[in-house]
């Protein structure tokens, strides 16, 4: 059976598509209204074996589980990485379509992976929902602080955003119009946190779902949500080893050469998911509080000697504890002091 690469360009109200051969001749086109139907219609009539290339966007993964079944192969790419077609000087659906096609065709590309598994999907859209909350109510509450400093009025601390706090401080506001801004604001504030809370059960409640989370729980300064984000983010275990799992999560280096010579200093990774970045991160902060003394803090404490350096000995710890949870799901296995220090460990 022949081989056909189809590009779709993908719209909230229409896509185009275009098939193209081994060689990259045209086999088949349409430009149609976006909807599964039509979708399903135009693959169950391309004759061959069919691989597909779509952009990551809103819609690729509702298209990507629509058509996966009928085709052979489904490629989700970075549209960053496009530049032939995103920097065009003529774009249209259909060109940009079969550009697609052909970049399929020579295999050039950078793709971005999608969970086929359904479940998987969902949960990662509950753990980034949660993590949107928790942005959105952040930002909002240092807007709230900046609104009342340029009133003049200085809110330190948690207080200004409590019941009695926000009323001492509306008082202080002697402009009607601003205080009912400020209301607002407040208004803003009691709705996010209302919707965090709903999206952090939602979170709690598909976390059951695997068994993983659980373990990796007991991993010291990694709490439910973390472990969650670390399960919703990675998807499928068997993605990555170490060495490529820091990578993806911009905690790789960056070495630029030319001509057997060095370009510029080393530098971490910008590409990849800051999400998983940011967990270990965490993770390692809330390690090093903990009353009792734990494998974490102990890897972080030789690396710093080793190293002379805070900051490579928290990013060389930080890339052992995705390695360690890598591990863990991976393998099955239980959290133990030694799999982070690489000896029995006792401690306090």
């Amino acid at each position: 059976m022949k081989k056909v690469y189809v590009g779709m360009d993908l719209g909230s109200k229409q896509s185009a598509v275009v098939a193209v051969d081994s060689r990259g001749k045209m086999v088949d086109s349409e430009v149609f209204r976006t909807g599964e139907r039509n979708m399903i219609s135009f693959f169950e009539r391309l004759k061959g074996s069919a691989q597909v290339m779509i952009e990551e966007g809103e819609l690729a993964s509702w298209v990507a589980r629509t058509i996966r079944p009928r085709v052979e192969k489904v490629v989700v790419s970075d549209p960053r990485r496009n530049a032939w077609v995103a920097k065009a000087g003529n774009k249209n659906d259909p060109l940009d379509a079969a550009k697609l096609a052909e970049l399929l065709r020579l295999g050039s590309y950078s793709e971005v992976w999608h969970p086929e598994d359904e479940g998987i999907a969902d949960f990662k859209l509950v753990v980034q929902r949660y993590d949107e909350c928790s942005k959105k109510l952040a930002r909002t509450k240092c807007q709230i602080k900046a609104l009342f400093r340029r009133q003049g009025v200085i809110a330190n601390g948690k207080e200004v955003y409590g019941a009695k706090g926000r009323q001492v401080a509306l008082s202080k506001i002697g402009s009607g119009p601003v205080r009912q801004l400020m209301e607002g604001e407040y208004e803003m504030l009691d709705f996010l946190v209302r919707a965090k809370a709903k999206a952090l059960r939602i979170l709690k409640q598909e976390s059951r779902k695997y068994p993983v989370i659980r373990r990796l729980k007991k991993i010291p300064g990694v709490g439910p949500v973390l472990a969650a984000r670390f399960v919703a983010y990675v998807g499928d275990p068997n993605r990555f080893n170490k060495r490529t799992l820091a990578s993806y999560s911009c905690l790789g280096i960056v070495k630029r050469s030319s001509d057997g010579s060095s370009l510029g200093r080393e530098r971490l990774s910008k590409a990849g998911n800051f999400a998983l970045k940011d967990l270990s991160r965490t993770a390692f902060e809330r390690a090093k509080v903990t009353k009792r003394s734990n494998g974490i803090t102990e890897f972080y404490l030789k690396s710093l000697a080793r190293t002379n350096s805070r900051t490579n000995a928290r990013l060389n710890t930080q890339r052992k504890i995705l390695a360690i949870m890598l591990a863990m799901w991976r393998d099955g296995t239980e959290y133990c002091d030694e799999m982070v220090t690489g000896v029995a460990f006792t401690g306090n």
